[in-house]
């Protein structure tokens, strides 16, 4: 995989295999928003399959979405999506030798490729996945979604609508876009001059008719099993493997194409007003990645490495890494963000399965960051801290107490110090609720009881997963091997005198965690001056809304000039 950029668009190339080049080129276009978050993986997979096949394949970021420049909230999106399509094949053809392109999008990104389809010269193929049909049912959908999201979060589902447009797990689809999807129906748009296959959900009609509709004998509409799966959550979404391998039989049955001489792709940068970002592979066989954000005005002090939070790719949920590397570099600090093996941009580890078990909290993690640190110290960065959420934060922890170039640690939502022997990650998934306190509230809550009165809710595993944590608590006074393993990881880092911020939302199940091993709120750790607990309000785990994710970059901030201000005293080190 080689980054690319142009037009103020993060991209990625993965070269076709060179024996089995085929002259033919593939475009990925993704859809947006949590969907596009939720499928990077997979369409990551679909494209390293693609090349292994000897077609060469571009993913890239929709404009104002994910590491490209932007933001939602900027005009005309949906011209400025489409538009990046045909840049997009123009590359692909200059940097990878093609004569011929294919279109693959998936979701709204079908509904672009589609529509942008005659605008792409040499066209050869389009594979609409699961495809968005018409702009005016998908906006409708977009309402329901971002209410399921929010009341799965325990949010307020009245607050994703606003005037500025709806969000959907802190992304916005702006107003403007959303008036501009009223008018789009893919079916009435002009049939490409191209053969077409369309792989759509069980019961899709209208996508099964699309042939039909464009009066077109070269349309191939098929039903497909797996989108369901890669729909809102990275964490929990399963990779679509039938829907990869019909699109390369399919594709490896077009007609081959010339090729010509590839040019080299220049070092991905893109500049913003207060950053210039650059997009990096690295490790072993270059199969990580990340962006390495540095302030246009120079830094001082410890390069922040973000690691990632579950299986969301290192833009953050929300486009929460994103934003807090660009900010953090308007105050002068520099930030990396990775992917580790087998997340968003980051190869799986060879050998590893395609599970929760194999990609969060592995131990062999600990070594894709460890590569990231050897990057940053070869590039002049010897002083760094990291940074993680979650798995992220379990993965900080262990990194920073097995590596001495760690010298500043900011741990989110952590919610396992040390890894409970026997579990599996699935059920610590299922175990997480929030501390017991926050459900007081919810005893005359009439909502939250007519839904366990009519079976929608059970509470059995809620009262299960409380025993535990009584017991837990009850244990606590002789120390587990667990609990003397944890206290043994901060009493280390508290030995090579690294500063440490635990940052939790206010009823985050992580709190228990922390209780079992460094009692209520962590008093046990206020003996190590070097650490700080701080919680954020009116928030989820993930840390959705805003105001939370603001409170993050306080604190962050606060913590990156603490690492500065002590290595300025010392001379070296915090």
């Amino acid at each position: 995989m080689i980054p690319l950029v142009f037009d103020g668009v993060m991209a990625r190339l993965h070269p076709a295999e060179p024996a089995k080049a085929s002259g033919l080129g593939v475009v990925i276009v993704p859809p947006h928003g949590l969907e596009a978050l939720a499928a990077a993986k997979s369409l990551r997979l679909l494209a390293e399959a693609l090349a292994a096949h000897g077609h060469a394949a571009l993913r890239f970021d929709l404009p104002g979405t994910g590491d490209s420049l932007g933001a939602d909230t900027d005009p005309d999106r949906l011209d400025a999506w489409t538009d990046s399509i045909a840049g997009a094949a123009r590359q692909l053809a200059v940097h990878a030798g093609v004569t011929g392109i294919v279109l693959v999008g998936l979701r709204l990104g079908a509904l672009l490729a589609a529509r942008a389809a005659p605008a792409v010269a040499d066209l050869a193929g389009l594979v609409l996945l699961d495809p968005v049909m018409r702009g005016r049912s998908y906006g409708r959908e977009l309402m329901i979604t971002a209410r399921a999201v929010a009341e799965g979060a325990r949010l307020d589902p009245e607050a994703t609508s606003t005037p500025a447009g709806l969000s959907i797990g802190g992304l916005l689809t702006s107003a403007s876009t959303l008036d501009g999807l009223k008018s789009l129906d893919l079916a009435k748009l002009p049939p490409p001059p191209a053969p077409v296959l369309v792989l759509h959900r069980k019961g899709v009609l209208d996508a099964a008719a699309l042939g039909k509709a464009w009066s077109d004998d070269s349309v191939t509409a098929e039903e497909a099993i797996g989108f369901e799966a890669i729909g809102l959550s990275p964490t929990v979404a399963v990779t679509p493997g039938a829907v990869i391998a019909r699109c390369c039989t399919w594709v490896d049955a077009l007609p081959r194409r010339d090729r010509t001489t590839a040019a080299t792709a220049p070092p991905a940068r893109l500049q913003g007003r207060d950053f210039i970002e650059e997009a990096v592979t690295f490790g072993p066989q270059n199969r990580l990645f990340g962006v390495a954000c540095r302030p246009t005005a120079g830094d001082a002090g410890p390069m922040l490495l973000i690691v990632n939070a579950g299986r969301n790719p290192h833009i953050g949920w929300a486009r929460g890494a994103v934003t807090l590397a660009r900010r953090l570099a308007g105050e002068g600090i520099a930030s990396f963000r990775m992917d580790v093996g087998g997340v968003g941009d980051g190869a799986d580890r060879p050998g590893a399965a395609d599970t929760l078990d194999q990609v969060l909290y592995h131990p062999d993690l600990v070594g894709d960051v460890s590569a990231a640190l050897d990057w940053l110290e070869a590039n002049g960065y010897p002083r760094i801290a990291l940074m993680g959420a979650c798995s992220g934060a379990h993965l900080a922890l262990h990194s920073a107490a097995t590596d001495a170039r760690v010298q500043g640690l900011v741990l989110v939502n952590i919610q396992r110090f040390v890894w409970r022997e026997g579990e599996t990650v699935e059920q610590a998934i299922a175990s997480s609720y929030a501390v017991a306190s926050s459900y007081v509230s919810k005893l005359w809550d009439l909502k939250a009881w007519s839904k366990v009165l009519s079976g929608e809710r059970s509470l059995v595993p809620l009262i299960t997963e409380f025993a535990r944590r009584l017991l837990a608590r009850a244990r606590g006074f002789v120390p587990s091997a667990e609990t003397r393993a944890a206290r043994a990881l901060m009493a280390r880092l508290d030995q090579r005198k690294v500063p440490v911020d635990l940052v939790y939302s206010d009823d985050d199940a992580g709190l228990e965690e922390l209780a079992r091993h460094f009692g209520a709120r962590g008093r046990h750790l206020g003996r190590m001056r070097r650490v700080r607990f701080g919680t954020i309000p009116d928030t989820d785990h993930d840390l959705t809304p805003a105001a939370a994710r603001e409170a993050l970059f306080v604190r962050t901030l606060a913590a990156a000039r603490s690492w500065r201000e002590s290595a300025q005293d010392t001379g070296s080190k915090p």
